[in-house]
């Protein structure tokens, strides 16, 4: 039996020694990769937002092209044909060599596991897949306004090639948006970044209201507070803003009462502050709670954290904060007051988010 199986592995490697001794000799040319003429984007208009990364996953239709491919963004130009260069500067980005869990211990551990790299501001990846890394800025970029004209659009065309060919797709177009360095965001102008106003010509800002609450009582009415955009049952004001003189890696929580004073942060005592966000050196004081961050936040968007929209079961692309107290109301029954808010913050500083009840306060007090 032994034998037998070594002869016939020896007559196998003997047909394969010959056969490739034979494409040789015959010049059969070598297997080549398939590239389908089929091949093509599935989206080709993008407009992302300066300041923030975006990675356009699911937009090539390989048509079961053979990979690995080449992937050549070529041929920058505007919609009169000006050179659009520009989308291919090369500046500094954080990019991550290691995986991020939400699980770090420290802002040292976060900072370790990403590094400095400088990156085209729009790239290919190997994949097919279109980056536009938050490098981009004013500098370089005129925001688009309410109107844009075809002379004013980028243009550029991706060359996709492999051992059986290649091939250039046309026409994939850019627009660059105003950088708004938070979410929610309605008190912005989304086209020019600016303050935003209820009319276009007016000076009435345009506020923004907190996102849920639950079992808040009126101090002054005894009424819940179940609509934060309501003034007879008290409305809540968010605001999302940054404060000046700080290190530039912080985020702080602030409360203020209707005559805008600072709501000591102990009073919201049924909150978990130190799984509020994943933020390290909790300082505490009478006015706010603040912590040490990574920016942006959340710090890896799609990746599912406790600290995220859903938890780690969840889409993981939002931040998610929930401040809450107990107090004991009618009829002797404990009652948990929650204030819940999804928010990112996409530009590196010093920020705070303030909840600002504007027309009546909350009750803490036992009834």
């Amino acid at each position: 039996m032994q034998n037998a199986i070594k002869y016939n592995a020896l007559i196998l490697l003997t047909a394969v020694v010959t056969f490739s001794g034979c494409r040789k000799i015959f010049d059969v040319p070598e297997e080549k990769d398939y590239l389908s003429t089929k091949l093509d984007y599935t989206t080709k208009s993008f407009d992302p937002k300066m300041g923030r990364l975006y990675n356009y996953r699911g937009i090539l239709n390989a048509d079961n092209s053979s990979f690995p491919m080449k992937f050549e963004l070529i041929n920058p130009h505007f919609g009169d044909g000006r050179d659009a260069n520009d989308i291919l500067t090369k500046k500094d980005v954080l990019v991550w060599h290691a995986e991020y869990n939400g699980k770090e211990t420290s802002l040292a551990e976060i900072e370790a596991k990403r590094h400095v790299e400088s990156r085209p501001i729009v790239e290919i990846r190997e994949s097919g897949e279109l980056i536009v890394w938050p490098s981009a800025s004013r500098d370089l970029f005129t925001p688009a306004d309410t109107v844009v004209y075809p002379q004013d659009i980028r243009y550029f065309d991706v060359k996709v090639s492999n051992s059986g060919g290649s091939k250039v797709i046309k026409d994939l177009s850019l627009i660059f948006k105003a950088n708004i360095p938070y979410e929610p965001s309605d008190d912005l102008n989304q086209y020019n970044g600016l303050p935003n106003t209820t009319t276009p010509s007016g000076k009435a800002l345009k506020r923004q209201f907190v996102q849920s609450v639950s079992n808040l009582v009126g101090e002054s009415t005894n009424q819940p507070m179940n609509d934060p955009t309501n003034a007879a049952k008290g409305i809540i004001y968010l605001y999302i803003r940054k404060v000046p003189g700080g290190p530039g890696n912080t985020l702080r929580f602030k409360f203020l009462d209707k005559d805008s004073a600072a709501i000591n942060p102990a009073k919201f005592n049924e909150t978990k502050w130190d799984q509020l966000v994943h933020g390290f050196n909790k300082t505490m004081t009478s006015e706010y709670v603040q912590y040490d961050v990574a920016y942006p936040i959340p710090v890896a968007p799609g990746i599912p954290t406790k600290y995220t929209n859903g938890g780690p079961t969840g889409q993981g692309n939002e931040a998610h904060v929930e401040f809450s107290y107990s107090r004991i109301g009618f009829g002797n029954i404990r009652q948990t007051a929650v204030i819940a808010q999804n928010f990112r913050i996409f530009e590196k500083g010093d920020w705070e988010i303030v909840f600002h009840f504007k027309t009546v306060n909350p009750k803490f007090t036992n009834d």
